[in-house]
This record gives C-alpha cells, structure tokens and sequence, in this order.
C-alpha cells in the first residue's frame, strides 16, 4: 500500500476543494469534469450543478417545449445550433503531425466526429435506432476568424514549452496557465485545447455552463482527440474514435454522466428519465457489456450514452431528454455561443495578398546568450505567396530583415528559423512582423506583427562553488537529486533522505561550464506547499548570490548554472554559422562561410534537453551530421568553439 497516498486521500476528502492545488495533486482517471465542478462550484454557486442554475434550466426547457408546440404542422422548421470552435493545439515545437503537435487531418477528423454524433448522422458510427435515440441537432464548425478579426482555420497551434511539457487534470497549471495564457472569447469560441497530460490516464474534463469565463472549454490528451477511422489518421486503443470529446462537449453543454446519482439517482441523477440510473463509473459498462444492468431490478444500462464510460466502439447515443438540456443549455447560459451569437465561421472577404506571421518557439541556448526564433508564415491571400520580408529585433532596437521565398498557396504556411541574435542577461521582447507579400502591400494588416518574451538566465563567472540548502518534507525519502556538467557527468548526488531535516552541501565549479542542478520527487508531488511539510531548496553562490529557490514541483525541476563569461564571440558573429537543409531527412550540413577554420565539435539535444548525439570535428566531411537514426521532430545543434558556442534549431522529417 502506497502510504503516503493513502494519508493524501483520506485529508483531500476531509478538506475537499479547500484549494486549487490540493485538488491538482490527486490522480485522475478517465473524465475528470466532476471533480472539476465540484472544485469551482465553492466560487461560482450559480454554475451547473448548484440549484440555481437548474431551476433555470428547468425553466428554459418549459420555454422551448412551448415554442415547439406552438409551431403548426405546416410552418414546422428544425432549428439547427452550430457551434464556432476553435482547437488550440498545445505542443513543444515538434514538427506539426509529429507527437503532440497533432496533424490539420487528426483535428478535422474529430470535428467530423462532433457532427456526426450529434446529428445521429445515417451512414456513420453515430447513428443508432435506439428508441429513445435523438438527433440533437447541434452542428460545429472551425472558426474561420481570428479575435483579432483576421484569417484562421480553427486550429490554433502554440509552443508552450518554454512553461511547461505537460499539462494537469483539473485545477492545476492547466486551469491557471494554460487556458488564461491561450482562450479565446469564450462568448465567440467553443475553446478546445489538446494536450499533453501529466496523467496519461486521464482522457480529459469541461467546464460546466455558468462558471468563470477565462478557464471555459474542454480539455483533451492529444492521443484521444480525433478518429482512428480517417485513413490520414493513426489513433490507437479503446479510445481511438473521438467519443472523448463528444463526452466532453456533451459536459459543456450541460449533460450529467448517466451514473450520476447511482442507483438511486441523488439529486435526480442526470436529471434526464429516458437514461437509465447507473451503479457507477465502473460498473462493468467499459468493456461495451450490452445487457447490463448495474442497478438491481432496474432498467438495462444504457452502455451505448455519449455520457457513459464505455469504449468509444460503444457509443452511438444521446436521448432526447438529454438533447433538451443540451438545446436549453445552449439557449439560456452564458458563453455558450452559435453561429446566430457568433460571426467567426463566416470566411473574410478574399483578398489577394495577405500574409501572416506569428512567433512558433524562442530557443534559448542553455548558459548562453544565442537565442534563436522560429517564425510561422501563412498565406491567406488568393494568390500564391512566393516572398515576403519578415523584420524582427530585441526589446524594439535594431531591426533585421530576412527575406523569405518559397511558395505557398492559400491556407498552406512555413516554418522558418531565423538567424539567431546574441541577446544578453535579463528579461526580453522579441518583436516580428512581415510586410511586402509578392513584393506587394498586404491587403490585411491584423496579422503583420508578433511578439513574444524570453529570458536569458545570468552566469556566475566568478564563483567557486554552489552551495545547496535543502529542507526536507515530511517524506523526505521520496527526495533524491544531482548535480551535472555539462557532458552529463554526475558530480555529486543525495537522497534518499530523512523526513524533515536540513541538508547543506556545497559544489565545486570551474569557470567556462554549464551546470544542471536537478531534483526529483518519488511521488510527483514535489517537497512543497501542503498537509506533508513546507520542504524547500535553495541554490548560492559564493558570495550569497541566490540562483534560484523551489520545492513547489511535481516529479522533478531541474536547473541550468552558468559559469560562462556572457559576451559576443566573433567566431559566430562574424563566421555567421548556418545549418541546411532545414528541415533535414538524412544528413544536416553545417555552414560555415569561405576560409573560415573549423568549430571544435557539436552537440544535438532533443527538445527535453537530452543529448543524442556529440562529435570533434577534426575535418570538413564532419561537418555533415547523420541525422536519419532521429525520430521527426524538433532538435537543437549546439556548435561549439573555444568555449563559446551557438544553439541552432532545426527540424527532423
């Protein structure tokens, strides 16, 4: 028995939703939307699932029963809800169709999905002859306007890993940085955000209706969301037809789980009478057991339900009571928008030039100042996009142009890597826009410019040691750490350690390296803040300096020390260093310009920072890198010369 989770349960349930981290800690399993509700209802009473909000709902569903009644026979016209939906594609700069950063097909694929389970639509997987079996008619279409009033396809593709590769269940960083940082109008947009979650047992959660609109949507693991069925497609497990996020669009607008209540329905249950009371969420109904009945002398589970916790193959059902709460959901609660509140699935007016330019990832080099920024360019004028300029500069100082050339038709965009700037110790902007499309004036100017901040970390140059100060939780046997140079060597190392104590142990460090403190915790729930101690660490240099203070973690939190005088090397600057072609299948050139003598090595990290690959470079042939043994996705070369060195992106096909 895992004690320290057993003491984690028992006080979350004697103090339930008393804090948004508390909850965060807890591991979720399937659909967390539950337990999201219950963390926001403490705030926000009047949402769904406090009495308020179902007294209006019950009152909305009289509403539209009456309006229906009141149509003749003759004038009888379905009305039919689309909903504008915008996908926000959470990723860590790898190639787009690559890991995380899902493909344009597997996102269209499960919009495809949405409409056919929604619409019951004949022919497909979410038809069905069930009895009590309903069309809801609600349909969902991709944003095709930006907030900003310019072009888009829906699909909104943002590199967070500069904040973090993984993402929470509810009430975690998910819900206080993530969603914040990327929503769109949630009065305008169904937001949609596919992730990668610390808990890759958790498919994903919604928002109930009425809660707070900066955190409003669905959330959903990157590797249920879309259809295994579409040939361009590759999904695999139970959970591979996009039901994932039909249940959860199905939370959003308004829908209870069937085993909501038990099998005495508490509370009404799901408050719809034509889905039968389920025991609970594991009641034998997730391996599609037709026939069962969870609750004894009831009716038969309703195994096929969207709101069930059945296999996706299962599921091909909404009943009508549940259409008329969602129909009611979507007609009496705030943001909870249609194309008849919403304009952004009308297309713009066409224009022939139009380009766009936005900031996909800033690399900072690690312990250095060479910072590199990848920019994407689109085309969403009418005719072919063959060039473009693209300026850009530090904190608005001294701009630079790239002049960019290729071919792009309408919608298509490119990943180009511009060439790096030597920036300094601090915090800054960097600034990008494009102008000049077809060497003509952009006839939309909502989509020219783009910023983005980054920080480059301070060295200690003249420190001979760090010095670590290290206070212990109450589990301080799940507390181990290292530190490492930069080849990766161990150097020193502790843990596993006794429950709150002090440790204090002190580093030797020589000047010109790249340090890499880390520490890790066994049970993924860091040292710090909560019912198991206050433990933290903190990180000195000789004099006193603080490099950094932590313990507020999950499984660990590394580190980089510099010890590298910070300074612009004229090797780089003046050599101008280049990597082609980019992206690269086979073999990765690096560029150096004529008569200029050769770097000392190279180093290529994956984008977790981990090194895959190192050479000297003792001739001109080793200024081809082998790349065909890397999986696609983004890398990093990092080119080295007497101790300087420069990071440069590029991306593995």
């Amino acid at each position: 028995m895992d004690f320290k989770k057993t003491i984690r349960t028992s006080l979350f349930l004697g103090f339930l939703l008393s804090s948004i981290v508390m909850i965060a800690q807890e591991d979720f399993t399937g659909c967390a939307t539950d337990e999201y509700n219950k963390l926001l209802l403490k705030k926000y009473p009047n949402m769904m699932g406090g009495k308020a909000f179902e007294k209006n709902l019950s009152k909305q569903i009289q509403l539209n029963k009456a309006r229906n009644s009141s149509i003749t026979p003759s004038a009888n016209r379905r009305v039919i809800y689309t909903i504008p939906v915008v996908v926000h594609v959470i990723h860590n700069g790898e190639a787009i169709g690559t890991g995380v950063n899902i493909s344009d097909a597997q996102v269209l694929s499960q919009i495809q999905v949405l409409n056919e389970d929604y619409r019951r639509m004949s022919g497909t997987r979410g038809f069905n002859l069930n009895l009590d079996g309903a069309d809801v008619e609600v349909e969902f279409c991709l944003a095709q306007q930006t907030p900003d009033g310019c072009v888009t396809n829906g699909i909104n593709r943002v590199d967070m890993s500069a904040t973090s590769t993984s993402w929470s269940g509810p009430g975690g960083n998910t819900d206080t940085v993530l969603k914040p940082a990327t929503i769109w109008d949630p009065s305008k947009y169904l937001n949609i955000w596919s992730v990668n979650f610390e808990n890759n047992t958790l498919l994903g959660f919604a928002q109930f209706p009425n809660g707070p609109a900066d955190t409003d949507g669905v959330v959903v693991g990157y590797q249920y969301f879309g259809t295994d069925d579409d040939p361009n497609v590759t999904i695999s497990g139970d959970f591979n037809l996009g039901r994932t996020t039909t249940h959860e669009v199905g939370h959003y607008l308004g829908l209870y789980h069937t085993f909501q209540g038990g099998c005495a329905e508490v509370n009404g249950g799901d408050l719809c009478d034509d889905t039968p009371a389920v025991a609970s969420s594991s009641s034998n109904n997730s391996n599609c057991n037709i026939g069962n009945d969870s609750c004894p002398q009831g009716q038969v589970d309703m195994v096929e339900n969207y709101m069930d916790y059945s296999q996706d193959s299962c599921m091909n059902v909404f009943t009508n009571d549940q259409k008329a709460r969602i129909i009611a959901t979507i007609t009496g609660s705030a943001n909870r928008p249609t194309t008849t509140t919403s304009n952004v699935c009308t297309p713009l007016a066409s224009v022939n030039d139009d380009a766009s330019v936005e900031i996909e990832g800033i690399a900072v080099e690690d312990c250095g100042v060479s910072v590199t920024t990848s920019v994407r360019i689109t085309n969403w004028g009418t005719t072919t996009l063959t060039s473009a300029t693209v300026s850009y500069n530090e904190d608005g100082g001294s701009t630079s142009n790239y002049n960019w050339s290729g071919s792009l038709a309408y919608g298509e965009f490119e990943v180009v890597n511009l060439p790096a700037i030597i920036s300094s110790f601090g915090n800054h902007t960097f600034n990008a826009s494009i102008s000049n499309p077809n060497g003509s004036s952009d006839l939309r100017s909502c989509n020219n410019n783009t910023n983005a901040t980054f920080s480059v970390s301070p060295s200690y140059t003249t420190t001979t040691q760090i010095h670590l100060t290290l206070n212990t939780d109450g589990f301080g046997g799940e507390t181990t750490w290292n530190f490492k140079d930069g080849n990766g060597v161990i150097l020193y190392s502790g843990g596993p350690h006794l429950d709150n104590v002090t440790i204090n142990e002190s580093f030797d460090v020589i000047s010109n390296e790249c340090y890499t403190f880390t520490i890790f915790d066994s049970a993924d729930d860091g040292i710090c803040c909560g019912p198991f101690g206050n433990g933290s660490y903190e990180l000195k240099t000789d004099d006193n300096t603080v490099i950094v203070t932590g313990g507020e973690f999950e499984s660990s939190e590394a580190t980089k020390i510099s010890t590298a005088t910070l300074s612009t090397d004229t090797y780089f600057t003046n050599n101008k260093v280049s990597v082609y072609p980019n992206p690269a299948m086979e073999v990765l050139n690096i560029k150096l310009a004529n008569g200029n003598d050769l770097p000392d090595a190279f180093k290529v990290y994956n984008m977790l920072g981990q090194l895959v690959n190192e050479k000297k470079i003792n001739k001109i042939s080793e200024l081809k890198v082998n790349v065909s043994g890397l999986s696609n996705g983004m890398y990093f070369i990092k080119i080295i010369k007497q101790g300087a060195s420069l990071s440069l992106p590029f991306i593995k096909k």
